[in-house]
């Protein structure tokens, strides 16, 4: 088993932004690597996989996340008799329009009335 952790960082952290102007993916890199310290000892006790699925702010993916939805889509396409380019782009679609819908929420929750 797996035990996915979602994460959305952002680049423009202070303690990564001088390298997240040089390189794309350093602050999903980081929150892949926070996560794992985290959370490893805890699903290996319990005999699952920890897999963080980070996402910046940007919208780049973190190797991990990529990795892993190309896996899935493998498995979607030869289930559902579509071709793996097809279901990777619903992947990616579905989980965007969740996180536009979340992001959105949290910022009217943040709005005053005035």
């Amino acid at each position: 088993p797996a035990a996915f952790d979602f994460c959305v960082t952002s680049p423009l952290n202070s303690l990564i932004l001088s390298e997240a102007g040089v390189s794309s993916g350093v602050a999903a890199q980081a929150s892949e690597i926070r996560k794992h310290n985290s959370n490893d000892a805890k699903c290996v006790e319990l005999g699952w996989v920890c897999i963080p699925l980070v996402v910046e702010t940007y919208g780049a993916w973190g190797q991990e996340a990529v990795k892993t939805f190309a896996q899935l889509a493998s498995r979607l396409a030869i289930a559902c008799s579509k071709p793996k380019s097809v279901v990777i782009n619903e992947i990616y679609g579905r989980l965007n329009t969740c996180l536009m819908r979340s992001i959105s929420s949290a910022i009217l929750t943040r709005i005053v009335p005035s």
